[in-house]
């Protein structure tokens, strides 16, 4: 009877792995509710343990009552007498390690690879066919030859061909066929075989722990594979037949929600796409947050654009065939089938999953696209996450002009999440701002980075935050504090709600629901709209933290199937069952005191190992003085083991209980789970405005340390600004302070330029001066304090007045596009183009360099006629930094044009940049002077300056003639 427990114990461990880290598996003839066999959920199934029935032990329990530990009760069993050897484990109760590998979980086809390795080479990604091994894909064998594992896993593999199959066997999860090549090259393993049967001889194979799947999938997922998860559904196989596995998960970089796969600090986007003609729906979902979005539009331009914002980390459309323009090369595109995108499909799938009679009450019924999109998205989700309901919120609608329109090539040049050159966080707008003490703060500033706002009451609201933040500095200190150590809230809940949750993840929920009351009160005198929205008291969220808190032991451990998650006191089946541990731990300790009288040796000890279970140890020297009763079962280099009969029959009545406490143990943690993923859409109400609070105090800590105003956001077109700075580049700046600059645009009085004929500043500034003076870092500038301070947040600057934009516009810098056979200069005049259809008269254009990527009569008439076409017919607030020193007769032509120059000090062959703009314009660039700088070869600058003296004897180019 003592033989089924280690298979028990095994069973749970196989399905605590499904549960925490694949999600449930598939509900079937032998698993229910989170993963258990049904044969496991009666203690009657277990061998006999005498009386030990249900109601005697909670009679036992209540007899024998057991107090509280504030720590973990039973992680590893009690202490040993003396330490035991490595390998073994202390005499005591510790639950033995019985793994899949163990025989009672193993079939027919054992893995053959002793796993991971580094010491051989990783085979070319690029292999000729020729080099490739035999069999190596699994169309190429007849899977009626193969024996019946391989069988089924072809028959899987040809159901996901496009993923990379993961089949359990034992402690290993293999790969085998192409997949087996794919793998060991990206994960630079040992490529081995198996044996296939003599038709096909060995195939290819290579395989990963179980233990370290997640590591492993996330690497895989990060380079942009799909992995399909086939899993044991069973612990012991019927005579003559295979372990029951199927796919209970796949993981794509869309849909994982596992901690060690997502990036703390960023949304993972998912996107499903519907595309009609010109017409597209567009929905947006982050699992593992349960943000859902949805959003119709018209123009292929514009959604490939939006995808690029989002950075969506898949997208699924219901389609074939190539790559469609409107979705970027950088972006993993999956193809679905055409039915779950059907509007009936779409629609029904929608009402089933939240339950509802109607979409109109969503804002969905006018939005067919959309809907459709939706419907696909949430299907998508159902076959990837096969017995796991993802919890996501109900989807909200946005639309065209919700947000301030930043295209991608102004992303790009603001450096607003990344930089330029390497793509890092430092050095851009979000490095420079974020002072957030938590991971879901960090996204929410993120996103207002990205998506700033065009509503004055919303950013007023936000600037009402951080105000009061910045002004009160002890209450802003205490909220950072207190928000330091709060998990992810967010995806906490939503690790809970898909049954994928561990101990820790929910002793980390409560200890970050415990602080909501703690922030309520710190809070209970704010006047903000966003700091008052959280100084409430959240009662049903305190009682969920205190049941957690009662249930689960302070630290938990990782395992979910070996004891030691529960408190005592908390059920008393369980209790009794650790009652009765207790009094057989009592009766090993008697025993090994007992036998060391008997046989006089003095250094005896009890122990328990895995394999062998509790033997008596003695040293060689002492094995020829043991009682004639103790058998002897394993000889060691300075030690003997023996056993005794009454020590073996007892250990068969120890290891059911163990096995049976914790069952219990699990399916109360089970049963935790599930009442804490019940409410996840309340606990993450609750998350995102401890962001949006962790946020608004990293705005007001920036604020407060650097100097920072607040701007004023008025109904009007104007862009005033005094003495403003660059709130990266002041930032890195260590040796010399930045020198600030101020502007005006678009009305009101103005500190530099030309005011027009009805003394407000102008639509256009030219922005003339020396390379390298800091024209591009002043264009930045301007267009950075106008999205922070729509995104709510004060600016680096003395004063500010600034209307509201609709847009802004960026081209700064050069860059080629070779992969589509557009130069630098073609890239160019196709951004500048984008600009002049789409901009209007409340967006803001910055230009840098219009014109210079062609012959100078072209690139000046070029950069002429576009100047002229921003101030005079689109009236747009811009911005025009030239080296054409001919476009400051714009502002002789036009009223609302200015110019505006750099400042530099040249005293010999030196220049000195002063890096001050001022009302004028420059009548040189300094061009050679900056060359000779830069360490140009002085014959190459001699020569430089005699061209340029014989240019401007005999060159004049005549521009001041109105069209």
């Amino acid at each position: 009877m003592a033989a089924e427990a280690p298979q028990q114990l095994s069973l749970v461990a196989d399905i605590a792995l499904q549960g925490n880290l694949f999600g449930a598996p598939e509900q079937s003839k032998t698993a229910s509710r989170g993963g258990r066999p049904e044969s496991l959920a009666d203690p009657s199934n277990l061998a006999d343990t005498g009386e030990l029935d249900d109601a005697a032990l909670e009679a036992d329990a209540s007899s024998r009552p057991r107090r509280r530990r504030q720590t973990m009760a039973r992680a590893a069993g009690p202490d040993a007498t003396a330490p035991a050897p490595e390998g073994e484990a202390p005499t005591g109760l510790a639950a033995p390690d019985l793994g899949p590998n163990d025989p009672a979980t193993t079939d027919q086809d054992p893995p053959e690879t002793p796993g991971p390795t580094n010491e051989a080479e990783p085979p070319s990604a690029a292999a000729p066919e020729s080099d490739l091994p035999p069999w190596h894909h699994h169309s190429l064998v007849d899977p009626q030859q193969l024996p019946p594992m391989l069988r089924h896993y072809v028959e899987l593999k040809a159901a996901h061909p496009e993923r990379l199959l993961l089949y359990r066997l034992g402690d290993f999860f293999e790969c085998f066929f192409e997949d087996a090549i794919t793998l060991s090259q990206l994960l630079e393993l040992t490529l081995t075989g198996k044996e296939a049967g003599k038709a096909h001889g060995r195939v290819p194979m290579a395989g990963i722990p179980h233990h370290a799947a997640e590591r492993y999938c996330g690497d895989l997922v990060r380079r942009g594979l799909c992995v399909a998860l086939c899993d044991q559904l069973e612990a012991t196989a019927a005579k003559g037949a295979l372990l029951k596995r199927d796919i209970t998960r796949v993981l794509t970089p869309g849909t994982v929600i596992e901690e060690g796969m997502l990036s703390a600090r960023r949304n993972n986007w998912l996107c499903g796409v519907v595309v009609e003609g010109s017409r597209w729906g567009l929905a947006v979902a982050d699992v593992s947050t349960g943000e859902f979005r949805v959003t119709e539009r018209q123009g292929s331009d514009l959604l490939h654009q939006e995808l690029l914002q989002l950075d969506a980390a898949e997208v699924v459309w219901p389609g074939e065939g190539n790559r469609p323009g409107w979705c970027p090369e950088s972006l993993r595109l999956t193809p679905s089938a055409l039915t779950p995108f059907a509007a009936p499909e779409a629609k029904a799938c929608l009402l089933k999953r939240f339950k509802l009679a109607s979409l109109a009450g969503l804002g969905l019924a006018d939005l067919p696209l959309g809907q459709r999109a939706a419907g696909g998205l949430l299907r998508y989700l159902d076959d990837t996450q096969p017995g796991a309901a993802i919890p996501l919120d109900l989807p909200t609608t946005w639309h065209a002009g919700d947000q301030l329109v930043l295209d991608a090539q102004t992303r790009r040049n603001l450096e607003l999440t990344r930089t330029q050159l390497g793509g890092g966080v430092q050095g851009s707008l979000l490095w420079a701002l974020d002072r957030t003490v938590t991971a879901m703060g960090g996204r929410c500033l993120r996103r207002w980075i990205e998506a700033p706002l065009v509503d004055r009451a919303a950013i007023g609201a936000r600037q009402e935050g951080v105000s009061e933040l910045v002004g009160q500095r002890p209450l802003r200190q205490a909220l950072r504090r207190l928000l330091r150590p709060m998990g992810d809230l967010e995806r906490l809940a939503g690790r809970a709600g898909a049954g994928s949750a561990s101990a820790r993840d929910l002793v980390a929920l409560a200890d970050g629901l415990e602080r909501l009351p703690q922030l309520a009160s710190l809070l209970n005198q704010a006047s903000s709209p966003p700091l008052v929205a959280l100084a409430r008291p959240w009662p049903e969220l305190a009682e969920l933290a205190a049941l957690v808190r009662h249930s689960l032991v302070d630290t938990p451990p990782l395992a979910l199937t070996e004891g030691g998650l529960i408190h005592d006191g908390v059920d008393s089946r369980l209790d009794g069952l650790r009652n009765q541990l207790d009094d057989q731990d009592a009766w090993l300790a008697e025993q090994e005191a007992s036998e060391r009288r008997a046989s006089g040796i003095a250094t005896l000890r009890l122990q328990y190992h895995r394999t062998f279970g509790y033997f008596l140890s003695v040293s060689r020297a002492k094995a020829g003085a043991v009682p004639e009763h103790w058998i002897r079962r394993q000889t060691l280099a300075n030690e003997e083991r023996f056993v005794t009969p009454e020590l073996k029959g007892r250990e068969g009545r120890i290891l059911q209980l163990k096995a049976r406490a914790a069952q219990r143990e699990f399916e109360l943690f089970t049963e935790l789970r599930d009442q804490v993923g019940a409410e996840a859409t309340p606990i993450r109400a609750a998350a995102r405005l401890v962001a949006d609070l962790d946020a608004l105090a990293s705005l007001a800590e920036v604020a407060a340390t650097g100097g920072y105003c607040r701007p004023e956001i008025t109904a009007g077109r104007e862009l005033l600004i005094e003495a403003g700075r660059h709130p990266v580049v002041e930032q890195l700046l260590v040796e010399s302070p930045f020198t600030p600059n101020g502007i005006a645009l678009g009305g009101g009085p103005a500190p530099i330029g030309r005011p027009d004929q009805d003394g407000s500043p102008p639509d256009l500034l030219v922005l003339t001066g020396p390379n390298a003076s800091g024209k591009s870092c002043y264009l930045r500038q301007t267009g950075l304090l106008q999205l922070m301070a729509q995104m709510g947040s004060w600016i680096p600057a003395r004063s500010a007045q600034l209307g509201l934009a609709d847009r802004i516009f960026t081209r700064v810098g050069a860059g080629d596009d070779l992969a589509s056979g557009q130069s630098t200069f073609m890239v160019e005049m196709a951004e500048t183009a984008n600009i002049l259809h789409h901009a209007s008269r409340r967006s803001l254009v910055l230009l840098d360099e219009i014109g210079r990527g062609t012959a100078t009569f072209d690139g000046l008439s070029i950069a002429w006629a576009v100047a002229e076409h921003l101030a005079v017919e689109i009236q747009a607030r811009s911005v025009f930094a030239t080296h054409y020193h001919e476009l400051n007769e714009l502002a002789e032509l036009h009223a609302n044009v200015a110019n505006v120059q750099v400042l530099v000090e040249e005293t010999g062959d030196d220049l000195l940049f002063l890096h001050r703009v001022v009302a004028g314009g420059a009548s040189r660039s300094y061009g050679i002077e900056a060359a000779r700088l830069a360490g140009v070869p002085a014959a190459v600058v001699l020569r430089a300056r005699q061209v340029l003296g014989r240019i401007e004897a005999n060159s004049h180019v005549a521009v001041g003639l109105q069209p």
